[in-house]
């Protein structure tokens, strides 16, 4: 028997297997450029699959408008898209929302993830865009485009405006791309009709193409100039504030199927053609063009590139040629490598430069199974390094491959979230994540002491895992500990973390070993088991501590009492848990009672004052100052010091504190002393303003090279 803390459930929808279409990526930093500074799992040996929730039945062909589309971290969440619903998910158990939010319209194909920004979600649909509240995912405005087509261009947003493309490819109709003001105008209407701010035409569309927005412009490529004919694709600027063509750029060949990015570094723009190449685009602050730049690939291209420390990451290839991911040295604009992979990596990378300091750019291939391969690169780098070879063959080593029900073509972006965990969605209709492996579970606020005939209670208990990345997460909410009743001879309860269904296992000389599975992971909290009645007496003393409160002199009847029932426990005492409680309790209350400057007599003073002079040995001058609140009084040859003083009564002990070297160090030992009590009693009592004359007497009767305190009989 087990006690499940908390459940992971998975709501199977209906849906169907999508077709292996091409896929741009959006990131929401603005730059199109998919990095993360996550750390993500760097081998497959390090990466398991955490769990895998089914969205769509892949085998029923009357639903695959179903399948879901790639999904966006908004959170804790991941959202998506499926059918005509608006979907989000727990990104730790993969566990599905109740709400649901209602769209106005299905997709062709669900291969373009939902833009997210400031509270708003924007989703697109075959021939139109609708906006929906994060919070509750209902629907805020719906736009209609005039046209129409299919919604597969990515939804990028800019300075409080939204860019977007439909494509109505073969139907000989010009296909639009358009700016709509995100702003819900009638806040009290869910399907209230947006105009566009400006809409842009072209003869061939936006085939999966998505936009960069620069200040004044922004960077779109598109299909064909002419639909259904040879002509080059072109790459165009467009005015920010109507969409008209600033300036134009012919492509080698082959339509633009990428998103455009923008690096920084090399203030330079870069996407790829479906007909093999890879470009550079160079532009002035007017939007106009000055320099095109390409390199052929060797195959098609979709995939957005990755910018990385001055590098650049695409996939090439198609289903039946040579596929594998480039590697471009930005300096020299020349490739630097291939990476070898068994399918078309048709999405963007996801990039980040782990802890070793290596660029790490994860894909998706679109081949039967649809394993996530990965480059390690950084500049200089001129071949694969740690390869996955099966054969003759070198490839780009797989960090992870779906089977059975989950293997599938796949064309999704990778996303990461804090944790290093990387979600994806394929065309098995499951969504996936893969994360870095449990090293160890730890515990805190576990209870170590349980009542014999009961459940181990764990209503306190904090579970965190802690992940080979590094990485340290909550998992209270995910793990099981047993529920059978302890007995005597119990001495520890196990904890055990879920966290796994399988993963990849590197063969040396080979290909991994797939679906290999995860198992649990688990920790014990050593406890002891007392009988009922004993469990009853511990229990009773430590809500007697505990109920002690802010310890005040009022106190000192409480602390006591608790004391004497601590006590009487006998053998019993070491199972409070407690204790540490209890005794700061005594210490708070006897610092309390210690005396305060204020308590301080003047007899008390003038007492101290007296015994000084009398102790004196010297015939130098002396001084003495007497006050209401302190006094101190010093002898000294050469200058007398007096800042303020604590004197006990006549009945006071006399302690040394630091030692004396001669009879003039005795003589000033009484005010030395009545100092430190002064100290003392300011910090009990600030309103005696002493502080800062108890530090210069301080300092002065250090230097004479004595300091004895008072204290009072109690």
């Amino acid at each position: 028997m087990k006690k499940k803390l908390a459940g992971t459930v998975s709501f199977a929808l209906a849906a169907a297997l999508s077709l292996g279409v091409c896929v741009s990526a959006f990131v929401s930093d603005g730059t199109n450029n998919n990095v993360t500074t996550s750390n993500l799992p760097d081998s497959a040996d390090n990466a398991v699959l955490n769990w895998a929730t089914r969205i769509c039945d892949p085998t029923d062909p009357k639903e695959w408008q179903n399948s879901p589309s790639p999904v966006t971290l908004i959170g804790d969440d991941l959202v998506f898209v499926s059918g005509d619903k608006l979907m989000r998910m727990n990104k730790e158990t993969g566990v599905i929302d109740s709400v649901v939010g209602q769209r106005a319209g299905k997709n062709s194909y669900a291969i373009q993830p939902v833009t997210y920004v400031d509270g708003m979600i924007f989703s697109g649909f075959d021939g139109g865009v609708q906006a929906f509240d994060a919070d509750t995912l209902e629907s805020l405005w719906v736009y209609k485009d005039s046209v129409g087509g299919q919604a597969v261009s990515p939804i990028y947003y800019n300075d409080g405006y939204i860019y977007t493309g439909f494509c109505n490819y073969g139907a000989g109709k010009d296909d639009q791309y358009v700016c709509i003001d995100v702003k819900d105008e009638d806040p009290d209407t869910t399907d209230e009709e947006k105009l566009p701010k400006w809409i842009f035409t072209n003869k061939s569309g936006f085939y999966w193409a998505g936009a960069y927005a620069a200040d004044d412009y922004i960077v779109l490529g598109m299909e064909n100039a002419k639909a259904n004919t040879t002509d080059p694709a072109r790459i165009v600027t467009l005015d920010k504030k109507t969409g008209d063509v600033i300036d134009t750029e012919y492509t080698v060949k082959g339509g633009v199927r990428s998103t455009v990015s923008y690096d920084k570094d090399t203030d330079a723009y870069y996407f790829t053609s479906n007909g093999g190449y890879f470009y550079k685009a160079t532009i002035d602050d007017e939007g106009n063009f000055t320099k095109l730049d390409s390199i052929a690939l060797g195959g098609a291209s979709t995939s957005t590139p990755t910018i990385l420390n001055g590098r650049a990451y695409v996939g090439y290839g198609a289903f039946d040629q040579n596929s594998g991911i480039a590697v471009i040295d930005l300096d020299s604009f020349e490739i630097a490598y291939k990476a070898k992979t068994k399918g078309y990596p048709q999405t963007s990378g996801l990039g980040v430069v782990n802890k070793d300091g290596y660029n790490y750019v994860y894909f998706s291939e679109n081949a039967e199974n649809g394993a996530i391969r990965f480059v390690k690169d950084k500049k200089g780098v001129t071949k694969v390094l740690d390869p996955q070879i099966e054969g003759s063959t070198e490839y780009a080593p797989s960090l992870f491959t779906p089977t059975g029900a989950q293997a599938q073509y796949a064309v999704a972006d990778l996303v990461a979230d804090e944790n290093g965990t990387i979600y994806f969605k394929n065309d098995s209709g499951y969504i996936m994540a893969v994360g870095s492996e449990v090293e160890k579970l730890v515990t805190e606020n576990a209870k170590t002491v349980c009542k014999e005939g009961e459940t181990y209670d764990a209503s306190d208990l904090k579970v965190y895992a802690v992940l080979k990345n590094g990485v340290k997460k909550d998992v209270t909410d995910y793990v099981t500990i047993d529920d059978t009743a302890l007995t005597a001879d119990d001495d520890f309860v196990t904890v055990t973390y879920k966290y796994g269904m399988y993963r990849d296992k590197t063969v040396s000389g080979g290909a991994n070993k797939t679906g290999v599975a995860v198992d649990p992971v688990e920790t014990t909290i050593d406890i002891a088991v007392l009988s009922a009645e004993d469990y009853d007496k511990v229990t009773a003393v430590e809500k007697t501590i505990a109920g002690l409160g802010e310890i005040t002199l009022d106190s000192e009847n409480d602390v006591k009492a608790a004391r004497a029932d601590y006590d009487a426990l006998g053998d019993l005492k070491k199972y409070v848990e407690n204790y540490d409680v209890l005794k700061a309790a005594e210490e708070k209350l006897e610092k309390l009672k210690a005396p305060s400057s204020s308590e301080v007599s003047e007899s008390e003073v003038t007492s101290s004052v007296s015994s000084s002079e009398a102790s004196s040995e010297t015939g130098s001058s002396e001084s003495s100052v007497t006050s209401s609140d302190a006094a101190v009084s010093s002898t000294s040859s050469v200058e007398t010091s007096s800042v303020a003083a604590v004197s006990s009564t006549s009945s006071a002990e006399t302690s040394s504190v630091a030692g004396s070297t001669s009879s003039a160090a005795d003589t000033s030992s009484a005010a030395s002393s009545s100092s430190k009590a002064a100290n003392n009693a300011s910090s009990a009592n600030p309103k005696t303003g002493t502080v800062a004359g108890v530090c210069v007497a301080g300092l002065v009767l250090l230097a004479g090279g004595a300091l004895t305190v008072f204290k009072k009989r109690k």
